[in-house]
Order: structure tokens, then C-alpha cells, then sequence
């Protein structure tokens, strides 16, 4: 691995503030790439470039200074990465002086390029899973060869089923940076069966292959717990289970369509749950239109309230009226009126799904700024 100028000159700059000492960084050539003392850039220095040969430090002091090309008194160590020389770091100073720190400044500069290097590795890893997933979304065509050459890259291989899974999130004064809450999120989801990609501002996406997907149910327990620790404004939508790698496109519409889906109840909804309202939003606008229309004359917050209310009990009268806090008999009468004023009976099947209709169309329509229940 080559240590960048811009490395090196990190690590000078760092060990400096915590040692005073001047510090030098060479490269595997023995050239002084970094420097406190900026008019040594690009020097020849001989004592490094034997150490680097050798792999062993060497003391410069006044005995042997003229020997070494470049040299000034100090202590020149070589900077050990997996096994392998990589370049050089010098101490200028007196050797009692310097000594007890040199171990450490040759750990930390150690540390800083491996800590480089994995990041380089994890950048790189995370743009061929971008590629894949965004291939696997957006593409016209799939091309599973080319996919599983960019797995094969990050030694990844993806199993059937598979499963979207859509984060819309906002900024918290915790993690106030996208990068900051992807970081997050792939560091605690690592090691599981899931690809992710922050594929648009504020929304990350996550495919979940094969054993993740048996244990969705958790996994979604854990990544709620995961998105809540970073912001409180957020909601999650799931597609469906796919078999194919074709398919996953159709799980990906069907998640980012949950999100459309206004719901003030729920921060997890899968495809399944929402699936009613998403499909009547789909219907051509005409008939949107004229259902809209044709409840604009009645309808009211109270009529929303004691449809929501019914529907979400089955249309049991009884459990309607408990989770509006009202008398059954007052329950009654309202879905009387209901009836009366849209000649639709709640208390009939084949009448009453197109009054829950309506309570969806006139919910996506709020949402949309068009309008609200009076």
C-alpha cells in the first residue's frame, strides 16, 4: 500500500500537536512526502531509505550524521503495514528526548494508515453494492453476470428470497449528515444477509436475501430500534417477498409506495398492510375524481372518524363504539346517517368497501395539500 501525500501529511500534522517534535513522513522510495518543515518536501533521505531496505530504526546523532544523505539527528523507523515496509517516519530531535515516544509515534502512524486503508476498502465495497442496487431498481435490464461479478468483488453472493426495504428519515441534531446516519447503519447491520445504498437524499435502501428474510419480522424489531436511535422523524416501508432478482424492482416500487401512503399510526408498513389505499390511488384520476365528488356534500371528520373506526373493528358495531368512546347506540345512528346521506350501507360488505374507498382517497388527497374533511 502507498502512503498519499495527504495521509502523510495528516500524520505529521497529528503526532506534531501531541509530541513538538518535527516529524517527517517518507515513502517506500526514501522521499520525504510530509514535513514539519515544509522546505524538506521532496528530499532524499538516505538514513530512511536504508531503513526501509533494512526494516529495522536507526539513530542519527552527531557521530554518524555525515554519513546520511538528507539527515538530521534523530531516530528514522520504518512504518510496518500487514507485514509489508511501506515508508518511513523520522523524529528530529535528541535521542533521550525522543525515545519514549518514538514506539508510540510509529503505532499511531501504523494505526492511521490502516484505518485509511479499510476506509478506502469499505468506500470501494459500498460502490460496487450502490451498482448492484441500483441496477437491481432501476435498471431497464438485468444483467445477472455483471451482478454477480461486482458480488464477487466484495464476496458477496445473494440467495433467493428477496425483500425491500425502503428509510425515509430527516436530519437529527445527532446525526445531522446522510453520511453520518448510512455510517450507522451499515456498521451495525454488518455481517447480515443485506445489501444498502443511500440512493436518494434522506432515504436508504435495504435488500434483505436470503436467511434475513426468514427472520424478518425481528430484523424489522432491530432496525426500528436502530433508525429511533438516530432520529425520531421516520418511516419505513416493505415490499413484498420476491423470488427472482427480476422481481426485486416490484418489491422497491412497492416499499417506496408505502411511504406515500399517509399513516400517522404506523412507522413500519409493509406492502401487504397498505396495499388497499396505495391500489385505489392508482386508479385513473377520472375516477378518483368522481368519487371525491360525489362525497363532497356530506362528508365531514366526524363521518372519516366513524369509518375509520368501523372498518378497523371489522365492522363490529360494538368494538367501534368502545374505541371511540361513544354509546353503541349512538354508533348505530351514525352509521345511519352514513348511510342515509351517501346511500351507501357501512354495515354491508358490497356497500361498504367503496365508503373505505373514499376514507382513502379523501386521506391521500390531505396528504397532497388538495383538501381535508370538514
Amino acid at each position: 500500500m502507498l502512503i498519499t501525500r495527504e495521509l502523510a501529511t495528516v500524520i505529521v500534522r497529528e503526532t506534531m500537536l501531541r509530541t513538538n517534535f518535527n516529524i517527517n513522513v517518507m515513502d517506500v522510495s526514501g522521499h520525504i512526502i510530509a514535513s514539519g518543515d515544509p522546505s524538506r518536501l521532496g528530499d532524499y533521505h538516505a538514513a530512511a531509505a536504508y531503513v526501509i531496505r533494512q526494516g529495522q530504526e536507526l539513530l542519527i546523532d552527531e557521530s554518524n550524521q555525515s554519513r546520511w544523505k538528507g539527515s538530521q539527528p534523530g531516530l528514522n523507523l520504518p512504518i510496518i503495514v500487514h507485514g509489508q515496509v511501506v515508508g518511513a517516519i523520522g523524529i528530529s530531535g535528541r535521542i533521550e528526548e525522543i525515545s519514549p515516544v518514538a514506539q508510540l509515534v510509529k503505532m499511531t502512524t501504523e494505526l492511521m494508515i490502516k484505518q485509511s486503508q479499510l476506509k478506502l476498502q469499505q468506500e470501494w465495497r459500498q460502490l460496487h453494492m450502490d451498482w448492484v442496487l441500483k441496477e437491481l431498481v432501476e435498471g431497464t435490464g438485468i444483467h445477472e453476470g455483471k451482478i454477480d461479478q461486482r458480488l464477487q468483488a466484495i464476496g458477496c453472493i445473494i440467495t433467493a428470497p428477496y425483500q425491500a426495504i425502503v428509510i425515509e428519515h430527516e436530519p437529527s441534531l445527532l446525526f445531522n449528515t446522510e453520511e453520518r446516519f448510512f455510517d450507522v447503519m451499515s456498521r451495525r447491520l454488518a455481517g447480515r444477509s443485506i445489501l444498502l445504498s443511500a440512493y436518494r437524499p434522506h432515504r436508504t435502501l435495504l435488500l434483505c436475501y436470503g436467511n434475513a428474510t426468514s427472520s424478518l419480522s425481528s430484523m424489522l424489531d432491530q432496525v426500528r430500534l436502530m433508525v429511533t436511535s438516530c432520529t425520531a422523524d421516520y418511516c419505513i416501508g416493505v415490499g413484498s417477498l420476491v423470488q427472482s432478482l427480476y422481481a426485486v424492482r416490484s418489491s422497491f416500487e412497492e416499499a417506496e409506495a408505502v411511504l406515500r401512503y399517509p399513516s400517522n399510526k404506523e412507522r413500519v408498513l409493509t406492502y401487504r398492510q397498505a396495499a388497499g389505499p396505495i391500489i385505489i390511488n392508482e386508479l385513473p384520476s377520472p375516477i378518483k375524481e368522481k368519487l371525491i365528488y360525489a362525497s363532497k356534500e356530506y362528508w365531514n371528520k366526524k363521518i372519516e372518524e366513524t369509518l375509520e373506526a368501523f372498518f378497523s373493528s371489522d365492522l363490529n358495531m360494538a368494538e367501534a363504539a368502545k374505541l371511540l368512546g361513544i354509546h353503541r347506540n349512538t354508533m348505530q345512528y351514525r352509521l345511519e346517517q352514513i348511510h342515509k346521506q351517501s346511500g351507501y350501507n357501512p354495515q354491508k360488505f358490497q356497500e361498504a368497501h367503496i365508503l373505505q374507498w373514499i376514507v382513502w382517497l379523501q386521506q391521500a388527497l390531505r396528504a397532497e395539500g388538495g383538501g381535508s374533511a370538514n
